[in-house]
C-alpha cells in the first residue's frame, strides 16, 4: 500500500525545489480559531489528527457554520452579550444543534427556548449522566508529534510563516482543561498507538499523567492503556512489568501498524503470537483488551485492520473482554462521499457490518463491545444519516449494554461537543421501521456514556458520583467557573483551508 504521508511530503518538497504548485493549505484548527468570535461550539469542518489528510468543508458544512454565526450575531446582541460570550455558553451550543436541523433535518432534540433562556438547559438536560471516556490523547511535555502537518505547510501556510511548532495544546495542563474542566466527563482512559513509529506517549509517560491528576483529584479520574504488540522486544517481560510494576488498567493493541522497522502487522487470533499474552495477563487479574479496528493509517495494512481476526480471539477466550476501537468502521471521513453514499445495499456499512454480523452468528460471544471513538463524532456533523445507520446496526447486534462511550479527545477539542450531540441525538420512526433498528432511549444513552465502561473497569458509578463533587478536580473546576473560564470553542488537528 502507498504511504500517503510519505507520497505527499516528496510533492511538498518537489513543489518548493522545482517551483511546482504547492498542495492544497493545511491549517491548524485553533489557530484559524485565533479571533475570539470566530470559534463555534462545534466543529464545522472535518479535523485530522495526522492519521490522515483532512477534507474540505462540504456545503451542507458551510451552510451550517453561516446560519450559527449569523443567529448567534443576532441573539448575542438581544442578549446583551458579545458573541464570543454567547457562543460559549450552552445558548451557543443549542443554537448550534439548531443550525445542524436547519440543514440536515431533525436529527437532534433541541428547543427554541435553549438559545435564549439561561435556564432552560440545566432544566431539560439535567446533568445525572456518568460520563467515562475510554479513548482520550495528550502528548508529552517534550514531544515533537503530532506535529506533521505544522512542518509540512509551513511554506505556503502564511498562518504558520515565522511560528515555531507548538505543543502546549496538545499537552497535559490544556487535556485537564478541555477533558474534566470544559466537559461533563468525570473519568477517563488516556491512551495511544502501540507502535514506536507513533511514539506520541508511551505507557510509561501515561501511567505517570494518571497518577498526576489521580493524586491532584484525591479520587480515580484517569485510566491508563498499556500499550504493547508481539513485535515489542520482550512482549511478555514487558507485559508483566506493565502488569505489576505499572499497574495499567487494560490493554491496547493496533494489529494493522506501517511494516517498518522492526515492526509488523498481526492477527489477534494468532494462537502463536497472542495466545500466550491472554493466557498471562488472565493470570494478573486482568481481563480488557481493546483492539484498534478500522480507519486504517496511512500506509498501514488495511487487512490487518479488518475486524476478521475479532470471532476467533473472542470465542477462544470467553473471560476477556474486547472493547473494539472505532467499532471497525473501515472509512476516515476524508474517503466518505457525499450524502448517504457510504451505505451500501440493506445498509451495509464497510467493516462494521461485519463486527455486525459476527456477533448475529454468535449470540453468545457476550465479550464484544463497540466504541464509538471518532467514528460517531466524524459522522454525527458530516453525515448523520450514516451515524444513525452506524448506531442501529451495533445497538440491534449487540445491545446497548455492549456500547462504549470514546471520542479522541483531545484531537477534537474538548468532548463536550460529542457528548451534546449523543444526548441529543435522535433515532428516526422510519429507520427503526425499515431496518428494525432500536430506539435510542435516554437509559440507553446513560449506560452508553459510561455506565457500561464502569462495570467493565469496575467502577462504582454510584460511590463515585457521591465522591468525585467533593475531590479535587471538582474544587479545581469550580474555581476556574468562577473565576470566568470558558470553553476554547476550538479543535486541535488540522483542517484543509
Amino acid at each position: 500500500m502507498i504511504n500517503h504521508r510519505s507520497a505527499m511530503l516528496r510533492s511538498t518538497i518537489r513543489a518548493v525545489v522545482l517551483g511546482r504548485n504547492a498542495p492544497p493549505m493545511w491549517i491548524k484548527k485553533n489557530r484559524l480559531d485565533r479571533p475570539q468570535d470566530g470559534r463555534l461550539p462545534i466543529p464545522t469542518q472535518i479535523i485530522s489528527n495526522e492519521e490522515y489528510f483532512p477534507t474540505p468543508q462540504t456545503p451542507e458544512q458551510r451552510k451550517v457554520e453561516l446560519l450559527l454565526k449569523e443567529w448567534s450575531a443576532q441573539r448575542s446582541k438581544t442578549l446583551g452579550l458579545s458573541r464570543r460570550e454567547f457562543l460559549a455558553g450552552s445558548c451557543g451550543m443549542a443554537m448550534a444543534f439548531m443550525a445542524m436541523n436547519e440543514v440536515f433535518g431533525p436529527w437532534f432534540r433541541v428547543h427554541a427556548s435553549e438559545t435564549y433562556d439561561l435556564e432552560a438547559y440545566p432544566e431539560l438536560w439535567p446533568k445525572s449522566s456518568f460520563v467515562f471516556d475510554v479513548q482520550t490523547h495528550h502528548v508529552r511535555t517534550d514531544g515533537v508529534e503530532p506535529l506533521f502537518f505544522r512542518k509540512l505547510s509551513a511554506p505556503f501556510n502564511k498562518e504558520l510563516a515565522g511560528v515555531e511548532p507548538q505543543k502546549g495544546d496538545l499537552q497535559f495542563r490544556n487535556f485537564i482543561k478541555e477533558v474534566f474542566f470544559d466537559s461533563d466527563t468525570q473519568v477517563a482512559v488516556i491512551s495511544g498507538v502501540a507502535s514506536n513509529l507513533f511514539n506520541v506517549l508511551n505507557s510509561d509517560e501515561m501511567v505517570e499523567g494518571r497518577e498526576r491528576i489521580n493524586a491532584m483529584a484525591g479520587s480515580q479520574r484517569l485510566l491508563a492503556h498499556g500499550l504493547t504488540a508481539p513485535f515489542f522486544p520482550n512482549f511478555l517481560e514487558e507485559t508483566e512489568r506493565m502488569a505489576l510494576e505499572l499497574k495499567v488498567d487494560s490493554w491496547k493493541f493496533y494489529p494493522g501498524v506501517v511494516e517498518r522497522k522492526g515492526e509488523f502487522p498481526f492477527w489477534m487470533d494468532d494462537e502463536e503470537l497472542m495466545y500466550p499474552f491472554y493466557e498471562k495477563i488472565l493470570g494478573y487479574g486482568m481481563d480488557l483488551v481493546c483492539v484498534h479496528k478500522g480507519l486504517p493509517l496511512p500506509g498501514s495494512s488495511l487487512e490487518h485492520n479488518h475486524p476478521r481476526d475479532i470471532e476467533k480471539a473472542a470465542r477462544d477466550h470467553p473471560d476477556i473482554n474486547f472493547i473494539i476501537y472505532h467499532s471497525g468502521f473501515k472509512a476516515a471521513n476524508y474517503e466518505l462521499p457525499p450524502g448517504d453514499g457510504y451505505i451500501q445495499e440493506g445498509g451495509y456499512l464497510p467493516w462494521t457490518t461485519d463486527l455486525v454480523r459476527m456477533r448475529e452468528a454468535n449470540p453468545d460471544m457476550t465479550n464484544v463491545y463497540m466504541e464509538l471513538g471518532t467514528t460517531f463524532g466524524h459522522t454525527v456533523i458530516t453525515h448523520p444519516n450514516v451515524c444513525a445507520h452506524f448506531l442501529g446496526q451495533i445497538l440491534k447486534a449487540y445491545g446497548a449494554d455492549h456500547v462504549i462511550w470514546g471520542t479522541d479527545a483531545i484531537w477534537w477539542g474538548s468532548p463536550q461537543w460529542q457528548i451534546e450531540a449523543f444526548r441529543r441525538f435522535r433515532m428516526p420512526e422510519e429507520l427503526q421501521e425499515e431496518f428494525g433498528y432500536p430506539d435510542l432511549t435516554d437509559a440507553d444513552k446513560d449506560k452508553i456514556l459510561g455506565l457500561n465502561a464502569a462495570r467493565l473497569y469496575g467502577i462504582d458509578p454510584d460511590e463515585a458520583r457521591k465522591a468525585l463533587p467533593a475531590d479535587g478536580l471538582s474544587q479545581l473546576k469550580n474555581w476556574y467557573g468562577h473565576e470566568g473560564g470558558q470553553p476554547s470553542n476550538t479543535q486541535y488537528g488540522w483542517i484543509k483551508a
